[in-house]
């Protein structure tokens, strides 16, 4: 099979943007809290998220850890959200970080046009819930569908009988009246970088001024952790729970299931100074590939992962040597962590020296198709208060990852511009790419817009 990737050279010329999109707001739900300011704050002192599952069934279970939202903070998106407390998790989670988004972002929506607000969101499959299937089971361990249609009220309230993947999408657009475009995008541990891809193509091209954008998930259930567990890529070793994941050390064994939301609201330039809206940052470019390689492993040299990083930069017309730092998809997981590592290289390799890297899955756990959404705020904060957050539990350097991770400890230091990037299963790959914000086009400013001024 021929494995060769095209490189942006062999490509049309990338967009040419007319209209200069911005971010505005952002919102999280993840393990660390439930604000921004406590998420970074805890980020930066290098604090896990992760700790003992919280499942009846998890004794039973190989996976023995998660970095799940705290069950006061579940409470307070319930309360927050009472009407849709029937839902599933990672729709609440959802409503959440795109409200919380649009309070940052300090929106006042009655000003403008409805059909010109969007909403993009990445988000996995419905959860199968095992009881949905042994409640309904005869003594002869037949499937009882008369019943089951009689009592379709017991199925449990995240199953995918009662959520679709738009499940998130709808409801945000829902609540929170927005009537312009309405997307889901269902592509593994990519979905949330793509679906702020999406949001950033739209305002670029007119169809849109202002999207809410990123991405929520939650499959901390057994079906769940088994699926992990078959595929070979969870942790389960015996390893306290806030030490198991650790990218890019040598005894990294896996994944860390996480859950939550991260979202951020992405706005046309003009559309933001005219309201007087603070500016983190601007989103500069975007890109995506596939490997085309196998459905479980990434191309074991990067391929794809390089190829996506390559065209992202094209598009965003920014040098190599100008960007400071990437924040990894970075899964702990011994196929993935050296993938990017060696895409990284062959990206980068020319420059002067390398980004610095680091991978919040060490603090918050793998969201999976959510997993983008989190990562880009905080790609977003350290490109906008010249911060980048460590990469917990590197404490035995694989020597075959011989970057600079920010071990443990966060680094400040001057972030001129960012890649954030999404590495998923089946080989899809999604990079986006922020940098500072600057009205005076041609220069990348060393000065920040503190997050919260």
């Amino acid at each position: 099979m021929n494995d060769h990737i095209p490189g942006p050279e062999s490509l049309p010329n990338p967009v040419q943007p007319g209209r200069k999109v911005v971010v505005t707001g952002l919102g999280l739900a993840t393990a660390l809290g439930l604000e921004v300011e406590q998420n970074w704050r805890r980020a930066l002192a290098g604090e896990s998220g992760v700790s003992r599952i919280r499942l009846e069934v998890a004794g039973k279970s190989q996976v023995q850890a998660a970095a799940q939202v705290s069950e006061e903070d579940w409470g307070a998106v319930c309360r927050e959200f009472p009407l849709e407390t029937q839902g599933e998790r990672r729709t609440l989670f959802a409503l959440w970080a795109a409200k919380k988004a649009l309070l940052d972002a300090g929106a006042d929506l009655s000003e403008g046009e409805r059909s010109r607000f969007g909403v993009a969101v990445g988000a996995g499959l419905g959860v199968n819930r095992l009881e949905d299937i042994s409640r309904w089971l005869t003594a002869e361990k037949r499937f009882d569908s008369v019943r089951f249609f009689t009592e379709l009220d017991r199925v449990s309230r995240d199953s995918i009988m009662r959520n679709n993947s738009n499940a998130a999408a709808a409801r945000i657009a829902a609540c929170l009246d927005l009537k312009g475009l309405n997307g889901t995008i269902t592509s593994a541990c990519a979905s949330a970088t793509l679906a702020l891809g999406s949001a950033y193509r739209a305002i670029q091209r007119g169809r849109a001024d202002l999207v809410v954008a990123g991405g929520a998930d939650s499959m901390i259930n057994p079906v769940g952790l088994v699926f992990f567990v078959l595929l070979g890529s969870a942790a389960v070793s015996k390893m306290e729970p806030e030490r198991l994941c650790r990218p890019f050390d040598r005894k990294r064994s896996g994944l860390v299931m996480g859950e939550g939301a991260g979202m951020a609201v992405l706005e046309e330039e003009s559309h933001a100074l005219a309201r007087g809206a603070r500016i983190y940052a601007e989103v500069a470019g975007f890109a995506s590939t596939m490997d085309g390689w196998r459905l479980t492993a990434p191309h074991p040299e990067g391929n794809g992962a390089e190829v996506c990083m390559r065209r992202a930069l094209a598009d965003s017309s920014i040098p190599a040597e100008e960007i400071d730092y990437i924040n990894a998809h970075g899964t702990s997981t011994k196929l993935n962590d050296l993938a990017e590592t060696l895409a990284i290289k062959k990206v980068f390799g020319n420059c002067p020296s390398f980004p610095v890297v680091s991978s919040s899955k060490s603090l918050i756990g793998h969201l999976l198709a959510g997993s983008g959404g989190p990562e880009f705020v905080f790609s977003v904060l350290s490109t906008a208060e010249d911060r980048i957050h460590p990469t917990i539990n590197l404490s035995s350097p694989d020597p075959k990852c011989d970057l600079d991770y920010v071990p443990n400890v966060a680094r400040d230091t001057v972030v001129r511009a960012a890649l954030s990037n999404s590495f998923g299963f089946g080989g899809q790959n999604a990079t986006i790419v922020v940098k500072k914000y600057c009205r005076e086009e041609g220069r990348l400013p060393h000065d920040a817009h503190p997050a919260g001024s």
